[in-house]
C-alpha cells in the first residue's frame, strides 16, 4: 500500500459581534496552523504526481470505488485521505447546516430547431426526484405534464427531443395547475416547514430561466423555494476541477446514463446520481445560486 499515513516535511452589541467574530477567526487560525494541514498538503502534492492506475490501485486497497477518470479518483482519494488524517488528529471542522432533503428538478420547455432569440419557452415537462439527505435514498418522484399557452401546438422538433407528444401536453393541466399540485407534494413530505429541503439543477437555466418566465407567462408569483438552489454542474466542475455536460459529468464517475436524453424525468434521475455520487465523493453540498 503507498505510504500516505505519514509523510514527512522538512456599540455594545456590535461590539460583542466583533468579539465573536474575531474569536471564530481566531479559532479557525489555530486549526489550520495545525502542522496536519501540511501533512494532508503533501499527500496531496503525492497523489497529483500519479498514474492514474496507481490511484485506482491505492482506492482499492482502501476499500473505495475506483471508477471514473483521473481527476475524480484523485479528487477521491485526497477526501478520504484528509478526513482520516484529521479524525487521528482529532480535529472537527465546522459542519455546514445538514439539508434533510434534495429535490432534484430538470424542466422541459417548448422549444424550436432554432429558438429566436426573444424565444419565450414554456415548462411542459415539470419532475421532481426527492433523495433523502441522511440515506441518500430516492423517497419520492414528482411527475406531471403541463400545458403551453403561447405556443400550443409543440413543434416536431421539440416532440423529437423531448419525447412529449402533441396528445400528452393537450390532455395535461397548465402550469399553475401544476404548480399547485407540487406544492400539495412538497406539503405531503414537510418539505419547507418540519424539514429542510434544497431545489437541485444541472446549471442554472431551469429556475433562473424557465421557471422565472414561466411564471411571468402565467401571471403567478416565484415560489419560495425558487430564491435559492444548488447548481450541481457549478459544484461538480469546481470539486473535480472539470468542465463538462450530463452524459459527460456520469461517465467521468464511472457511471452511465439510464432512460432517454432530454426526457425530463429520466434527467432528473441522472443528475440525482450525479449528486449522490458526489456526496460519497466528500463533496458538501450548499447553495450556489440565487434570484435577486
Amino acid at each position: 500500500m503507498a505510504d500516505f499515513e505519514q509523510v514527512e516535511e522538512g456599540d455594545e452589541g456590535r461590539g460583542n459581534e466583533e468579539e465573536k467574530v474575531e474569536t471564530t477567526e481566531k479559532k479557525e487560525k489555530q486549526i489550520y496552523d495545525h502542522p496536519i494541514y501540511k501533512e494532508i498538503s503533501l499527500t496531496n502534492g503525492k497523489i497529483n504526481k500519479m498514474k492514474k492506475e496507481e490511484v485506482k490501485k491505492v482506492l482499492n486497497e482502501f476499500g473505495l470505488d475506483s471508477r471514473g477518470v483521473k481527476e475524480v479518483l484523485q479528487k477521491r482519494l485526497k477526501t478520504y485521505l484528509k478526513k482520516e488524517k484529521l479524525r487521528k488528529a482529532k480535529i472537527e471542522l465546522e459542519k455546514k447546516r445538514k439539508i434533510h432533503y434534495y429535490c432534484v428538478i430538470d424542466f422541459e420547455a417548448t422549444c424550436e430547431k432554432e429558438n429566436p432569440q426573444d424565444y419565450k419557452h414554456e415548462i411542459i415537462e415539470f419532475p421532481a426526484v426527492l433523495v433523502d439527505g441522511s440515506t441518500l435514498e430516492v423517497v419520492d418522484i414528482f411527475h406531471q405534464y403541463c400545458r403551453p399557452v403561447l405556443k400550443p401546438i409543440l413543434t416536431e422538433f421539440c416532440q423529437e427531443l423531448t419525447g412529449i407528444t402533441q396528445d400528452v401536453v393537450d390532455n395535461s393541466m397548465f402550469f399553475g395547475q401544476v404548480l399547485d399540485e407540487f406544492h400539495i407534494w412538497l406539503k405531503k413530505h414537510e418539505l419547507g416547514t418540519k424539514h429542510k429541503m434544497a431545489v437541485v439543477t444541472d446549471g442554472p437555466w431551469d429556475i433562473a430561466r424557465f421557471l422565472v418566465l414561466q411564471c411571468e407567462i402565467s401571471n403567478i408569483m416565484l415560489p419560495k423555494w425558487s430564491k435559492r438552489w444548488i447548481n450541481l454542474r457549478k459544484h461538480y466542475r469546481n470539486y473535480y476541477k472539470t468542465r463538462c455536460k450530463l452524459i459527460d459529468m456520469l461517465e467521468n464517475l464511472g457511471l452511465h446514463f439510464e432512460g432517454r436524453p432530454h426526457c425530463g424525468l429520466d434527467d432528473s434521475k441522472n443528475i440525482a446520481r450525479i449528486m449522490i455520487k458526489m456526496i460519497q465523493d466528500g463533496w458538501e453540498p450548499e447553495f450556489n445560486e440565487s434570484l435577486g
